[in-house]
């Protein structure tokens, strides 16, 4: 695993490591999953499909979506899943599994994270710091650098102070992709995004 996608991990591993860790073998019928807020079963779902892919992990997904009456076209996603077990067997799968992380990332997010609906709930009515909450809360959602920049970058007109998230963030990419695939590096560079996240949350 390279360095890039244990960065785009880290954000998903800050927020849901305890639920992962008890969910990580459960059905979407268990009481721990079924009680907790849609917004997080679908970033636990999404999560458990980019880090430990299976076709169960792929078919909760799309029960879990249907049932929220979204519908996605799974077998797109399919052959990058059969991809990353062709690769896995390969004398350079670091580098094949980063550009393939980079298309799964891509794929996963455009399924939006439900927070941003909310978060333009919360605008309408009028509660602006309840609706920048929950939209950064939402921008934690998302895996890719496209994604993350273009979120920060829209809410710029609500919350100015965004920019200095989204120049932070660019500041991460750099530092990422300067960084070697040591355990050193990795750990520094967890670090730095575990501060940016928490600011965030504010």
């Amino acid at each position: 695993m390279t360095v890039a996608i244990v960065f785009t991990l880290i954000i998903a591993l800050i927020l849901f490591r305890a639920f992962v860790l008890h969910l990580r073998s459960t059905d979407l019928d268990n009481d721990k999953f079924v009680g907790l807020p849609r917004e997080v079963k679908l970033a636990i779902l999404k999560e458990r499909v980019l880090e430990t892919p299976s076709e169960k992990a792929l078919c909760n997904l799309e029960t879990f979506l249907k049932s929220e009456g979204i519908e996605v076209d799974m077998e797109v996603y399919r052959p990058m899943y059969a991809e990353q077990l062709r690769i896995s067997r390969e004398d350079n799968a670091i580098a094949l599994d980063d550009e393939l992380y980079a298309r799964e990332a891509a794929w996963m997010d455009k399924i939006e994270p439900f927070e941003f609906a909310e978060a333009l709930k919360l605008k309408k009515e009028g509660k602006k710091e309840e609706f920048v909450q929950t939209y950064l809360q939402g921008v934690l959602r998302y895996y890719s650098d496209e994604k993350i920049e273009a979120s920060l970058e829209a809410l710029l007109p609500d919350y100015p102070d965004a920019q200095a998230m989204l120049d932070e963030y660019k500041a991460l990419e750099e530092l990422r992709d300067s960084s070697g695939a040591d355990e050193a590096s990795i750990e520094k560079l967890a670090k730095a995004k575990d501060s940016w996240a928490k600011k965030l949350c504010i």
